[in-house]
């Protein structure tokens, strides 16, 4: 009988705690690791590591598999890698807690901000959920080859809540035309891919522009928008003032 359901032998261990590599075997028993030593005795699977390093699975914070986890059960390339466990729901971009009449502003700011093709989005995402623990059961209901940890994306949780509500009315009556307020509002601009992304309101791009760069006539700003008014995502460099053609 073996004493091991896995050896694997001979392999480079490098075990993550700064130690320099060294030869040994891992003896896994219940999905654990029950031994590391040499001369481990025999496993009903072996692996002869002999020439290869053998480490702890990585664990790759920050991901953007939303929308694959949905459709596939391998998680390419990162399981290619090593990495055993990916976080998704980052940089405030993911598909839950979602309404069917919001689904696709968050696909098309997923493809905006991620460069995740829009058709293969709403192609793929079946879209069996509406709340954020509808969305973790159907990840619970699937085998993957790596674990998934989620986030509750801002962007999705605050569309959710507060629909395609706007602040604009609030926030440009409070810049004022110095130095600090223009360089505010072009980071306040170039940082919130929601807000433009649902309202690229030719109306609403006017008048904070003109606050930016009000300064210097001859002055460039870079704006980064999302708009069917611009005509997709795009870097612009355009003269204060004016709108890119």
């Amino acid at each position: 009988m073996s004493s091991f359901d896995l050896v694997i032998r001979n392999g480079s261990i490098v075990d993550g705690t700064g130690a320099a590599p060294f030869k040994a075997d891992i003896g896994v028993q219940n999905g654990r690791i029950a031994a590391i030593g040499s001369g481990l005795a025999a496993g009903t699977e072996e692996i002869d590591a002999t020439g290869q390093i053998v480490t702890p699975g990585f664990v790759d914070i920050h991901t953007h598999y939303d929308g694959q986890v949905t459709w596939e059960d391998r998680l390419t390339p990162s399981s290619f890698h090593g990495v055993t466990t990916a976080v998704i729901g980052n940089c405030g971009v993911g598909f839950a807690p979602c309404r069917e009449a919001d689904r696709d502003v968050l696909v098309r700011l997923m493809e905006g901000v991620e460069d995740i093709p829009y058709p293969v989005l709403t192609e793929g995402l079946p879209w069996t959920w509406t709340s954020f623990p509808e969305f973790l059961d159907l990840i619970a209901s699937k085998t993957y080859d790596m674990d998934i940890a989620a986030y509750v994306p801002h962007a999705a949780l605050r569309v959710y809540v507060m629909g395609q509500r706007r602040a604009w009315s609030m926030t440009i009556p409070a810049f004022r035309n110095t130095p600090e307020d223009r360089t505010a509002g072009l980071i306040a601009w170039e940082q919130a891919p929601m807000a433009r992304a649902a309202h690229p309101r030719e109306d609403h791009l006017i008048p904070l522009m003109t606050v930016v760069g009000a300064a210097e006539e001859d002055a460039a700003a870079t704006v980064y928008h999302q708009s069917d008014l611009f005509g997709g995502v795009t870097a612009s460099s355009f003269r204060l003032g004016a709108l890119p053609q």
